[in-house]
């Protein structure tokens, strides 16, 4: 049978309630409407073995569930009508059946869903998202096994909630010598239509070209907090040497998961020498300072239109790369034993789904559901997998470690770094404008902006963000 559940903010609050709850995320009294769809299964001998459910979340108002008792996962397709409701289709034992939700949902306004289901016992998990006016939109099912429960989402419906995330403000530029100063102002993280925007923008444009040489950048004065004063992080002066001359976003969840699953649906930018990174980091340093205690890049992607090696192989914005980082020092780093690339087209041009499923026995990292990581884990850990000798400093840890702690969620958009991310023996297809050991790499980066500025177009050099999702397992 296919139930077709309504569920939004009732008028007549409890007057004509079938069902009454209090919604945690959004404070609104909701009541549900049940509509039969007539689907049966009734045609076929086998054992009902799962039940589907998808969930449409209408903006922040509207819920829609369908539960269909199936062997197989169904794909749905949604098909806004004139007078403002749906018409949900599912193809069963070759038939295909609809159904008519009478839901009024202003036109142009984004439509939410989850699709969510089980089989063999797995849970499996897709989210996206529609305008009303879009008409045949397939809904594919996510077929990478899951379980556990939802620790945290953001469908970035309204601004950036500081009780979800923590900005990142400071001209720190990590260990790589980035060139960006990352600030929480609305030119470099904002939401828009329900996506979250981290976009470069270039730090002359707010504060004119003089700022960056005579200035002082005091990023608690400008932005109210620092996080970073390593490295000069929270206070430069112009004249010492070129300010920043990128501004950027970064945000870190405030939420963790020790084991689990994370999914990003996001685009990636474009625009040279541009590094956009959906990765995760330990909340306590269990095992040490880096790597001892862990790094995993979910996503990293170059926005170079290519970036070819000696060997010609191109690693631009076609390509997305997935590492994890571990060793007992930074000497030790062993993460060539834990990395993995997939070149597809270019990854700017559309969104993809970026996800990690992290248990003790693995991790895997995917993109569309296609695996691009997988590193099992045996007895002997990390520790004999590195082939390391002397201290083992996650003797005290499960075999997973060290990557068996609590780890956040990172998003940003980085920019240059002298790490050898963008290597000097590549050919790009711009001039580098600087090298990996120059001390000078921000005047370097500005002065040669005349070559990498054209690359840099509009809201393209921006990381979009549909959602951000995290299962504890």
């Amino acid at each position: 049978m296919v139930r077709l559940n309504v569920e939004g903010a009732s008028p007549e609050r409890l007057d004509h309630a079938l069902l009454m709850r209090k919604l945690s995320d959004f404070a609104l009294y909701t009541y549900t409407k049940e509509y039969d769809l007539g689907v049966e299964k009734t045609s076929s001998p086998r054992e009902i073995t799962s039940v589907r459910m998808l969930r449409l979340c209408f903006v922040v108002v509207f819920t829609v569930v369908i539960v269909v008792v199936v062997d197989a996962l169904p794909q749905p397709k949604l098909r806004h009508l004139n007078h403002g409701g749906f018409e949900v289709s599912i193809e069963v034992d070759g038939d295909l059946k609809h159904g008519k939700a009478d839901v009024n949902v202003t036109s142009g306004r984004k439509i939410k869903y989850t699709l969510v289901g089980t089989q063999n016992g797995k849970r499996l998990v897709s989210s996206g998202r529609m305008k009303t006016g879009e008409t045949g939109v397939s809904v594919v099912p996510q077929n990478q096994p899951s379980q556990g429960w939802l620790v945290f989402r953001d469908d970035f419906d309204g601004p950036v909630s500081t009780d979800n995330w923590e900005y990142e403000v400071s001209m720190y530029g990590g260990y790589n010598w980035e060139i960006q100063v990352y600030t929480s102002d609305q030119l470099n993280v904002f939401t828009r239509n329900g996506n979250l925007f981290l976009k470069p923008t270039l730090t002359s444009e707010k504060f004119g070209e003089h700022f960056l040489h005579h200035g002082t950048m005091d990023v608690r004065k400008i932005w109210g907090s620092c996080t970073n004063a390593d490295r000069w992080g929270c206070v430069r002066e112009g004249r010492n040497g070129i300010l920043p001359p990128v501004m950027s976003g970064k945000l870190k969840s405030k939420k963790t998961i020790k084991f689990g699953r994370v999914n990003v649906r996001a685009r990636i930018p474009q625009g040279d020498w541009i590094w956009p990174a959906i990765w995760m980091l330990p909340r306590h340093l269990q095992y040490g300072g880096w790597p001892a205690s862990g790094e995993i890049d979910i996503m990293e992607s170059r926005g170079n239109s290519f970036a070819r090696d000696p060997s010609g192989n191109d690693h631009g914005r076609n390509e997305i790369g997935a590492t994890l980082h571990w060793g007992p020092s930074p000497s030790q780093n062993r993460w060539e034993l834990t990395h993995a690339a997939r070149t597809d087209g270019s990854f700017s041009n559309s969104f993809h789904l970026y996800s990690l499923d992290w248990t003790v026995d693995h991790i895997i990292v995917s993109v569309d559901n296609q695996e691009v990581l997988r590193v099992p884990i045996g007895s002997g850990g990390f520790w004999q997998k590195g082939g390391f000798h002397g201290h083992n400093p996650w003797g005290s840890g499960s075999k997973a470690a060290p990557f068996d702690t609590a780890f956040y969620l990172i998003l940003n958009v980085a920019i240059g770094g002298t790490n050898g991310f963008f290597p000097d023996t590549w050919t790009y297809n711009s001039r580098k404008p600087y090298w990996n050991n120059s001390p000078n790499i921000n005047q370097n980066f500005w002065d040669a902006r005349n070559e990498w500025r054209p690359s840099w177009q509009g809201d393209n050099v921006a990381m979009e963000v549909d959602y951000v999702e995290m299962f504890q397992y």
